[in-house]
């Protein structure tokens, strides 16, 4: 896909943005391979810059101008760039280069004109020594710059909001109809205004550009000002637009407006993206803090699950809507043994792979799981159950709790004390539930732990008691 992004913009730049005396504004080719250089692996980013150098070749070759010796010359020192370009950029920007960050524009600022002056430097050098160019240097060395500078400024980011949209084998747009409104919206003003180049529509692009950096993701404002650039570029080139009317040698079009111009496109929506940008992330950051600060709230710190608010209030809910289910109280038995035998730590580290394994048990029938302090913890289970069906889930329960822990590399195993209360059969208050599961948990206690109990109501003029059940 580089390779056919290269190639494509070789093709524009060639046939619709260079002028008469073969120069061209800015030279966007480039950032397909430095793209490649920084996405790739070495093996395939360097197969990519030879197929764009044989690329870039055949279309110099095709478009005539240009000598052999001179469109190879030409070729190579497009890949010293992207060279020179490619470990600076890795090292100063990263691999993703958010130009909408200040200090990572400027950096890449930087990077791009200090590549393109060695590959200028090397490219007059050349010319001037060795094939006898007549041309001024310094304003060649300079439209060099500008112009090839420019292209990794302009392209870079669109080539790689490209890339981030693309996989293997396919493009997958992603279609943001306010956005796409926007951006055609752009393209057309910047085409209205250079054909009719006496009309004042020319001054309504920055807000445009402007209005679209607001309202979308840098990596939409980044495109626009390449397309912008490119029809403003080929208009101008064309003799078309206001600037070209005010040169008509072509000298202005070049170095002396039409990439001031250009970089200034790049200037109205940076700024913009940058506050945008920032404020989106304060918004994201205090997100995060409330979801913590709530998390934290109504969940435990050492095992994360619920905390005794928490849970009590999800026992009001199931409360209030008559929902069928079982509540079971389970706390650990001979805790204290673990935390003199192991120490605290340990003791902690249990206590949280206790906590895992019961949120395993019960969260594949939509369960959750509390802990009310201490060693004791609390479990509902949504769902219809039946007395027999109570009693085959406490036992699956105890008997999964029961199954050897390795702890600070010590198998240990423990069991468990439940009680069992089923909810949704008749109107009572949330904190009769908990005083029917906590009753019955302390009758599991008292007929010698490791074992459970089923809450059941008792006859209408005999005080409520659990009733065990018979493992």
């Amino acid at each position: 896909m580089l390779v056919a992004v290269f190639g494509l913009s070789c093709l524009i730049s060639r046939f619709f943005v260079t002028d008469a005396f073969g120069y061209s504004s800015f030279w966007p080719p480039n950032a397909a391979m430095l793209v490649a250089l920084l996405r790739l692996r070495p093996r395939m980013a360097a197969l990519v810059l030879v197929a764009c150098l044989a690329l870039n070749f055949e279309i110099n070759s095709f478009a005539g101008g240009l000598s052999p010796t001179v469109s190879f010359l030409a070729c190579a020192l497009n890949v010293v760039q992207v060279l020179v370009a490619a470990p600076m950029t890795r090292r100063f920007c990263g691999a993703t280069i958010d130009l909408t960050r200040p200090r990572r524009f400027a950096a890449f600022t930087i990077i791009a004109l200090l590549s393109a002056a060695i590959e200028a430097a090397i490219g007059v050098a050349t010319e001037y020594m060795l094939l006898g160019d007549a041309t001024p240097p310094v304003r060649e060395w300079m439209q060099w710059v500008l112009c090839d500078a420019l292209g990794l400024l302009l392209a870079t980011p669109a080539v790689l909001a490209l890339l981030r949209y693309a996989r293997p084998g396919q493009v997958v747009w992603r279609v943001e109809k306010e956005n796409v409104a926007l951006l055609v919206s752009c393209i057309m003003l910047t085409i209205l205004s250079f054909v009719w180049g006496r009309s004042p529509l020319f001054l309504f692009l920055y807000p445009a550009l402007a209005m679209l950096a607001f309202h979308a993701r840098p990596a939409w404002s980044l495109t626009a000002v390449f397309f912008v650039s490119t029809f403003a570029s080929a208009l101008s080139a064309w003799g078309l637009g206001p600037i070209a009317r005010l040169s008509p040698d072509g000298s202005l079009m070049r170095e002396g407006m039409m990439q001031p111009y250009l970089f200034s496109l790049l200037l109205v929506v940076l700024p913009i993206n940058n506050a945008v940008g920032e404020k989106r992330r304060d918004t994201r950051r205090l997100l995060m803090m409330k979801a913590n600060l709530e998390h934290a709230a109504t969940h435990d710190m050492l095992t994360s699950t619920m905390n005794r608010q928490k849970f009590e209030t999800v026992l009001k809910s199931v409360v209030d809507a008559m929902q069928p289910g079982v509540v079971l109280f389970i706390d650990i038995d001979d805790f204290k043994g673990v935390n003199d035998s192991l120490g605290h730590q340990a003791g902690d580290a249990f206590l949280k792979a206790f906590s895992v394994r019961l949120r395993d048990l019960v969260s594949w029938r939509g369960g959750c799981v509390g802990r009310f302090g201490g060693d004791e913890f609390a479990a509902f289970i949504p769902g219809a159950f039946s007395a027999v069906e109570c009693e085959a889930l406490c036992i699956m329960v105890s008997d999964a709790l029961r199954t050897p822990y390795c702890i600070a590399g010590v198998t240990r195993s423990v069991t468990a004390s439940i009680g069992a209360v089923m909810t949704g059969m008749d109107r009572i208050t949330a904190d009769e539930l908990i005083h029917r599961a906590d009753t019955a948990l302390y009758a599991t206690k008292a007929a010698g732990r490791d074992g459970y109990m089923l809450f059941r109501e008792p006859a209408a003029d005999l005080v409520p008691f659990p009733v065990s059940e018979t493992r």
